[in-house]
């Protein structure tokens, strides 16, 4: 097993990433197993980050947003609904869950929900209203549309519904999706992971999978992936495919909100120092937009009408600074943009 050092961890992994190389839309979508899609704009930067196709007007075609793997939303290809739903396991019988809806109205209601929006009441909270208008009580109203999911996420689950991207909250019936066996949907996602998001740690791929660890050596050995390894501080990482990357790091890149590269990986030592691990992820789990400067995470942005603020981890040279300015004014080219420098989050 061949060494590689830090540096050049973290040059295959933005190579990996469509970080360094755009790609195409749809391959950006599947190679990195979905867009995390907490806030609704960040899938969209993510792709005009990473997607040389991407169209402001268009970039949501053909994409749809359920919950995915760690159960977090994802916006998703619609063609490739079933691998993600199938990765998570498929039950056709309504069961118990811990919102607290009875089982014996979860189909009457289900049904009553995908009748509104095929009929084209789609916006989430004039469906709401329709409930309402057809006897349910309010208690039940807030279970069903519970905002961690309730029985909206019941039916995403079981392909009956699902979001449309960005930042209205409609709903639309998708396709049936093309059910897979689930051990056979969760290896081809760990395909994808390590091909994308390597060379990682098996510690890594649980991180971004939320599968257990016996699971994932247990997959990986009977799916019989020809995996590579190369040693990184006496771990092994491991990646699919070949590995070739330019000698020296970009000057400036910049990353969506819940970005795949800080969600991808429990070691994020590659990209961010431990002290500033704080100031890049809050304590309540939230991943702000940030800005790699010569290879480490080191400032925040914030993107407003006419505007982006840089909220730096510290003091930047005005060096750093003009190099950040200058990757935000690229990346919306297509607007003016007025770049403004907040104050350090550390003295």
């Amino acid at each position: 097993m061949s060494g590689i050092d830090r540096q050049e961890l973290l040059l295959h992994t933005l190579q990996n990433q469509y970080l360094l190389e755009k790609g195409e839309r749809l391959d950006v979508l599947s190679g990195l197993c979905g867009l995390q899609a907490q806030f609704a704009n960040n899938p969209r930067y993510a792709l005009r980050i990473r997607a040389r196709d991407f169209s402001e007007k268009s970039w949501s075609a053909g994409l749809l947003k359920i919950w995915s793997h760690r159960n977090t939303i994802h916006v998703i290809r619609e063609d490739e609904l079933g691998l993600f739903l199938s990765a998570k396991g498929h039950h056709l019988e309504w069961g118990e869950s811990w919102w607290d809806i009875p089982v014996k109205v979860k189909p009457y209601w289900a049904a009553f929900i995908r009748e509104k929006v095929a009929g084209g009441i789609d916006e989430r909270e004039t469906v709401k209203r329709e409930c309402r208008r057809a006897g349910m009580e309010e208690s039940l109203v807030k279970r069903v549309f519970h905002g961690w999911g309730g029985l909206i996420k019941e039916m995403s689950d079981r392909g009956m519904i699902a979001y449309r991207p960005g930042t209205e909250k409609r709903f639309f019936l998708p396709e049936e999706p093309a059910w897979m066996d689930r051990d056979e949907a969760r290896l081809e996602l760990m395909r994808r992971y390590f091909e994308r998001f390597g060379p990682a740690t098996e510690a890594d791929c649980v991180a971004f999978t939320g599968y257990r660890i016996t699971e994932v050596r247990e997959l990986l050995r009977r799916g019989g992936l020809p995996l590579r390894s190369v040693d990184m501080g006496g771990a092994p990482h491991f990646y699919l495919g070949r590995l070739h990357a330019p000698r020296s790091l970009p000057d400036c890149i910049y990353l969506a909100g819940f970005d795949q590269l800080v969600m991808g990986y429990k070691d994020r030592s590659r990209f961010l120092e431990h002290e500033d691990k704080p100031l890049a992820v809050n304590q309540a789990g939230i991943v702000y937009p940030g800005i790699l400067l010569h290879g480490r995470l080191c400032a925040r942005w914030k993107k407003e009408p006419g505007r982006l603020s840089i909220t730096p981890f510290r003091p930047l040279t005005s060096a750093l600074k003009d190099i950040a300015a200058a990757g935000g004014r690229e990346l919306f080219a297509d607007e003016q943009v007025e770049i403004v420098f907040l104050e350090p989050c550390r003295p």
